[in-house]
């Protein structure tokens, strides 16, 4: 195992390829929506993240032991704390991404014929 990947646990989100997002997104349909779910699959991503670098600030209690079984279930709520706070308000995060994203590809449809 890459010892990146080890300092680094898996997370368990929804992720959407890249590469499933045409290169230049229309003003309005299906791609636009597409595109503001990835930018809020990457802020999920990102809550996620720093969840998990600010639970490990946190000193152990002693009076719940911590163990395997505990690290798995605070892992799972972040998780799911991280998804919730991005499709709701959120952090602001995805709706900045795809506003630049949507005036980047809205340029580029301008230029190609």
């Amino acid at each position: 195992m890459d010892p990146i990947q080890k300092q680094m646990p898996m997370l368990n989100l929804p992720v959407r390829s890249a590469a499933a997002l045409s290169p230049t997104v229309p003003a309005g349909g299906k791609d636009s929506e597409r595109l503001k779910q990835a930018c809020e699959d990457f802020e999920s991503i990102f809550v996620d993240f720093m969840l998990q670098q600010m639970r490990r600030t946190v000193p152990e209690n002693a009076l719940f032991g911590g163990g395997h079984a505990e690290q798995i279930y605070t892992s799972m709520m972040d998780s799911e704390l991280s998804k919730s706070i991005s499709h709701q308000r959120g952090l602001g995060l995805a709706d900045q991404m795809y506003r630049q994203l949507m005036t980047t590809t809205a340029g580029k449809e301008k230029k190609d014929p």
